[in-house]
């Protein structure tokens, strides 16, 4: 009798034991799950607030410089960890705009363009301001709209170098083609006015031939037949082209033209893999090197001022370009390119 009680009690006792252990593990489970799933969303959230967006818009990716700008700007992003939205206006400011006001509509955190023309940008640059959307521009000024930052060049500088580039390799005498940029253009513009002022001190030099070719090859090379028609080709002894695209088809054009190509200065603007190569080749004189970093240092300002609020030193800032020879070919940004 006394050994079933006992039996009883011990079978009761282990049964205690077990229930409180169910009762501590079953309390405990959903607390270690809970706090468990507490940390999860808590990361994610703070990844998904981390996250930046910003949208890209070139003027012309069918331009040779631009693709390389393009290039710089992906990669700052891209180390950044930045999101990245790229878009082509195709040298066309009605959708250039029109790409804008979809980025703004996207609710980007920040937009990075080179406006096709000086104005055009105006509208759609109030309403990225006014939807608090910092914008950085680079090769191109937007006149009259608010902008975050610029990061250029000094094209008007350019414009002057080439000038009396000519000036020197004509002994101050001669006649010379001018193969115009993007009308409305700021790069067009200021290397325009830059030529024209310096140009004008050489009393026996005359810009006989002057016409836009859009910065485009195929319209460089266009302007160019033009010219040699409107002119003949023994009186073109110099050409200067606002960028390599057109300098490119210009050359062409003259080479079937049959003129002879070491009797005339041709020089442009941009410092892109071509010209080099026509320059290493004996077929082109000389090019302007307009500094591809812009893009990746607007890049950079407007990736710093979203990540943790630094702004630029300068709203508006400018690196000087320099003329590239046969003899200082090395220097280009893009004399790499010429070894692959």
């Amino acid at each position: 009798m006394k050994m079933k009680f006992k039996t009883v009690v011990s079978l009761l006792l282990a049964l205690s034991m077990l229930l409180v252990l169910a009762v501590g593990c079953g309390t405990q489970a959903p607390a270690e799950t809970q706090e468990k799933t507490t940390a999860a969303t808590t990361k994610a959230a703070e990844e998904v607030e981390k996250e930046i967006t910003v949208g890209f818009v070139a003027f012309n990716m069918a331009f040779t410089w631009m693709q390389y700008a393009a290039e710089r700007v992906k990669k700052s992003a891209a180390d950044a960890g930045i999101k990245l939205v790229v878009y082509d206006a195709n040298n066309d400011a009605a959708k250039q705009t029109s790409l804008i006001e979809d980025l703004i509509a996207q609710k980007v955190d920040g937009i990075i363009t080179s406006p096709i023309d000086v104005k055009s940008m105006v509208p759609a640059l109030e309403a990225a301001d006014k939807a608090g959307i910092p914008v950085v521009t680079f090769d191109r000024r937007a006149d009259g709209a608010p902008y975050f930052a610029f990061v250029g060049s000094d094209d008007r500088l350019g414009g002057s170098m080439i000038a009396a580039y000519i000036a020197q390799k004509l002994n101050g005498k001669g006649n010379v083609v001018e193969i115009v940029g993007q009308l409305g253009a700021g790069p067009t513009i200021d290397r325009g006015e830059g030529f024209h002022e310096e140009i004008a001190k050489s009393a026996d030099i005359k810009v006989v031939f002057s016409q836009s070719g859009k910065f485009e090859r195929e319209a460089g090379m266009r302007v160019m037949e033009d010219a040699i028609n409107a002119v003949g080709k023994d009186q073109i002894n110099a050409v200067f082209a606002h960028n390599d695209d057109m300098m490119m088809g210009a050359i062409q054009a003259m080479k079937d033209a049959g003129m002879d190509l070491s009797k005339v200065i041709t020089i442009s603007y941009d410092g892109v893999p071509d010209s080099l190569k026509a320059i290493k080749a004996g077929e082109h004189e000389a090019t302007l090197q307009y500094p591809v970093g812009m893009a990746g240092a607007a890049a950079t300002i407007l990736i710093n001022y979203l990540k943790d609020g630094t702004k630029p030193e300068k709203v508006n800032d400018k690196i000087d370009p320099w003329i590239i020879e046969s003899g200082n070919l090395n220097t280009g940004d893009f004399f790499p390119e010429l070894s692959k």
